[in-house]
């Protein structure tokens, strides 16, 4: 079986969790990606000790950012750590990073650094604010540039409340298939021209992409969507939530209203089919609380489970609000493969990335566990001709960093 990116060697200095997310996807696809991070590690592979993060003593968000790589720890403040990585570059296909500019400049990975020592690297660069304008060297995380400045925090802010936080990495993870498909992009263009490229994506240029319904709305003038208490939605039938018998919640999304009849039936609601209240669009606009009082009350009568059934029974399009946890059980999801296992994880699951490539001979690599700090620092640097006694004073001038026992 072929892997669709074997061969395609990644360099990443990057940190936390986009610009991670974005090098696992590659890995999953077949790619070699080394991790250079710090001595101590990637600070991201301690999240679950992060105040208000799930609590455990498995360091989870590791293998979500971390996992099928290779990782060498580099002390780059020093210019040893600095040649070492330039060394580890020379022939790489893809160098990615979300270093600040600054820190680009003084650690040696700009894009004319790299670009000196491999011209036809495809460079990749993620960050908060893009590359031009007064904020484009402000630190940016996805809750500040993807999340508020976007306008999404007040979009999502409900009405006469206070604004929602963000699931954690919601918009990293978002933004890292954005940087995917940039990186392919460049290699696709190397592919043609044989000629490097610097690609680049930011948290807020996602954010905004994500906001794009609301933001043409302002663009063309258009006032601001008005907020609504979860009763008041002004469409029960495309966008409605309603609340069953056991305290649970379904979303119903019809926008074809030749589909309303299917609500109806699902629940024998047999008094609606007549009411002319609402027998056409424009009537069940114009007496949407009617209706929406109605759907609430019949739905309210049934517990989730027969909810659900009688929705499925009648094609109807909903969803359940699930809760995170549900979703790990969910059968659909593993059907498709949502949540695969790691191997040499003692059982753990992960999250697989979302691309899926189907063909003759191809398949995706299966997660591998993620590598400890420094892993493959020797292996690595050793290819590169380092000697022993040279690794070990490295080692002792705290330039590069071993595994651990």
């Amino acid at each position: 079986m072929t892997k669709v990116l074997e061969g395609i060697k990644v360099v990443e200095v990057a940190s936390m969790a986009a610009a991670p997310s974005a090098t696992v996807i590659l890995a999953d696809l077949g790619a070699e990606v080394i991790k250079v991070e710090p001595l101590s590690g990637d600070m991201w592979r301690y999240g679950n000790m992060v105040a208000g993060m799930p609590p455990s003593k498995i360091q989870y968000t590791t293998y979500i950012q971390n996992r099928t790589k290779k990782s060498v720890a580099l002390n780059l403040k020093k210019p040893e750590a600095q040649e070492a990585l330039h060394k580890l570059v020379a022939d790489a296909d893809v160098f990615l990073t979300n270093s600040p500019r600054k820190v680009q400049q003084e650690l040696k990975h700009t894009y004319d650094d790299i670009k000196a020592i491999k011209p036809d690297v495809v460079y990749a660069w993620i960050n908060g604010f893009g590359l031009e304008g007064p904020d484009k060297d402000a630190p940016g995380f996805d809750m500040t540039a993807w999340y508020a400045r976007s306008g999404m925090m007040e979009e999502l802010r409900p009405k006469d409340g206070s604004p929602v936080p963000l699931p954690v990495g919601g918009g990293d993870l978002n933004t890292a298939v954005s940087l995917f498909g940039a990186v392919m992009t460049g290699l696709f263009h190397r592919e043609r021209t044989g000629k490097g490229s610097f690609v680049s994506t930011s948290l807020m240029n996602m954010g905004i992409w994500a906001n794009s319904s609301m933001m043409q709305a302002a663009l063309v003038g258009a006032p601001p969507m008005q907020k609504f208490h979860r009763t008041e939605w002004p469409n029960p039938v495309s966008g409605g939530v309603y609340k069953t018998k056991d305290d649970r919640y379904i979303i119903i999304v019809e926008l074809n209203p030749n589909n309303v009849d299917n609500l109806r039936d699902a629940f024998g609601a047999d008094h609606l089919k007549g009411d002319e209240r609402f027998a056409t669009p424009e009537l069940r606009a114009k007496n949407h609380q009617a209706l929406f009082d109605e759907m609430e009350k019949i739905v309210g009568q049934h517990n989730l489970s027969e909810v659900s059934e009688r929705l499925k029974k009648y094609r109807v399009n909903f969803s359940v609000v699930q809760t995170t946890e549900e979703c790990t059980r969910d059968e659909h999801m593993m059907a498709n493969g949502c949540f695969p296992e790691v191997e040499g994880a003692n059982g753990i699951r992960t999250i697989d990335s979302p691309i899926q490539i189907l063909g003759d001979g191809l398949e995706k690599v299966k997660p591998q566990n993620p590598p400890a700090v420094g892993e493959h620092t020797v292996s690595q640097l050793t290819a590169l001709g380092y000697t022993e006694e040279e690794l070990k004073a490295l080692a002792e001038a705290h330039v590069i960093g071993l595994p651990r026992n």
